[in-house]
């Protein structure tokens, strides 16, 4: 038997016991067709030298739509940069905007005239995302307060109004790579009124004069530019001018990308201005993928990870990543038993949570040996989950980011050059890409039972999350990641991906 075999059998042997006998024994459809079509694109990438990838006959994946929520799904990519020296000052902060671990946009939300619902104002408002395809898609909602239509005399129609309201005005979303096109407004009700707010100017006239912290957030993050990190810390304080807010901005998955933290003042006007800036991480030209849970922070300093090098800083991120994905598959457990799944799903995703402990030990003493700091997940509480919110996060998670994960690792086992990290990724993909095929098993048996304007929300949320993924391969790793992990160049990450959508992801 190959080393690498023996070392995969010993490590399932000792991380899942029997469980593995149960995943072997278990006759998942999609895990049969991924196990053929995930070595041989991967295969034909390395054969091609960042030419066309191939695509081998007679594989093709399952039709049933995946898809996740509407926020981004970047992936979790390592910190191959370094980070501001200091971070901003935030002398004189008293207040703070989130309600324990969470940020509520619009909780606490006063209009000019000084009124708030349910009391006097609003009843209810809700902060929507809509996109252009499908046309007829039910908007996502990012964030709601209140009771709808409360006070209205005929409270029937207007929930009617409430429900069938469509905007398609609103200030735009960036659209990455093949992904629909889509915009944010707001929409409220007052007595039997169903009203929107579609610009940022028309928010400002509707807040301002931003008289408490909660108005100063909302008008800083309303355009998504801007976050607010709710760990306990306090970050806003009022000032002569109006409200200075803590907050963060970018992200960290792509060449040329950064995460930074910013002291934003908010006038009472509803004008922005940045007082003080500070690079708090740089971002990794190629990021992992993987399923992650939702609620996942990021690490609480990605500072530690400076002094490693580009293949410490990896591993660091990507064991975090797996740590995490512990919690999303006990998660999975759990609400597939509570919606009465076949034992099969159960037991297979209580099997991939044991694979991920093992996942997370090995990436961690690699990204020790060169270096890097892996930081333990901290994970905010879940809360119960429709089927829809579930089948969501099963598309995205799953099927989009853990399949194209799986491919990845298959193509790190034969490209990388460091044998220890061939070897770890050698047992990592075959893992993996049992996890891909319960990803795509749970969607065959949810997304079938859901109605049909919730199976077509999945849909675009899969092609959403797919185009995200695409735009976040548009870079260069390290050449370190190349040579000693096994990373693929940008052009052949892509046409991966491209290949797997056609075979596959999108068949």
């Amino acid at each position: 038997m190959p080393p690498c075999t023996i070392f995969q059998e010993q490590g399932r042997k000792q991380a899942r016991g029997e469980a593995c006998l149960v995943q072997d024994s278990t006759p998942m459809r999609h895990h049969h067709r991924l196990s053929v079509l995930l070595p041989a694109l991967a295969s034909a990438a390395i054969v091609g030298c960042g030419g066309t990838v191939g695509v081998p006959g007679g594989s093709s994946g399952s039709s049933s739509g995946s898809s996740g929520s509407s926020s981004g799904s970047s992936g979790t990519g390592s910190s191959s940069g370094t980070s501001g020296s200091s971070g901003v000052v935030l002398s004189g902060f008293d207040v703070d905007v989130c309600t324990g671990t969470e940020y509520r946009p619009l909780d606490g939300v006063t209009r000019s005239d000084g009124s708030a619902g349910p009391h006097g104002g609003f009843e209810y408002m809700a902060l929507r995302e809509q996109y252009a395809s499908p046309a007829d898609g039910k908007p996502f909602i990012i964030a709601e307060t209140g009771s709808a239509c409360a006070n209205a005399l005929d409270r029937p129609t207007c929930e009617q109004e409430l429900a069938a309201f469509r905007s398609e005005a609103g200030w735009q979303l960036l659209s990455i790579g093949k992904g629909p096109s889509g915009h944010r407004y707001i929409v409220y009700t007052t007595g039997d009124s169903v009203q929107g707010i579609t610009s940022i100017a028309d928010l400002r006239a509707f807040i301002a004069p931003a008289e408490n912290a909660k108005d100063a957030a909302l008008l800083a993050t309303v355009s998504g530019k801007y976050r607010i990190t709710c760990d306990g810390t306090k970050n806003a304080k009022k000032t002569g001018a109006g409200w200075e807010l803590h907050v963060l901005s970018g992200d960290s998955c792509g060449a040329g990308t950064h995460i930074d933290e910013h002291v934003l003042e908010v006038t009472s006007a509803g004008d922005l201005d940045v007082k003080q800036t500070n690079l708090v991480k740089e971002g990794d030209p190629n990021c992992a993928v993987g399923r992650r849970p939702k609620g996942l922070h990021a690490p609480r300093d990605a500072r530690e990870n400076a002094e490693g090098d580009a293949v410490g800083c990896f591993f660091a991120e990507v064991a975090h990543l797996e740590a995490a994905s512990v919690v999303a598959f006990e998660r999975l457990a759990e609400d597939l038993a509570a919606l009465g799944a076949p034992q099969e799903l159960i037991d297979s995703a209580l099997a991939s949570r044991d694979d991920e402990i093992r996942h997370a030990r090995m990436t961690a003493k690699v990204a020790k040996r060169f270096g890097g700091l892996p930081q333990a997940p901290r994970v905010e509480r879940a809360r119960t989950r429709s089927a829809v919110e579930i089948a969501l996060e099963n598309a995205v998670e799953g099927c989009v980011r853990e399949t194209y994960g799986a491919l990845i690792a298959h193509h790190q086992a034969a490209a990388a050059s460091d044998s220890s990290i061939a070897c770890i990724m050698h047992a990592i993909a075959e893992d993996e890409t049992r996890h891909a095929g319960l990803a795509w098993d749970v969607a065959a048996w949810l997304e079938p039972q859901l109605a049909p304007e919730a199976r077509r929300e999945v849909e675009a949320a899969r092609v959403q999350a797919i185009a995200e993924l695409r735009a976040n391969l548009a870079s260069e790793p390290a050449p370190a990641l190349r040579q000693v992990a096994g990373m693929p160049g940008a052009a052949s990450a892509i046409k991966m991906l491209d290949a797997l959508t056609e075979t596959f992801l999108a068949a």
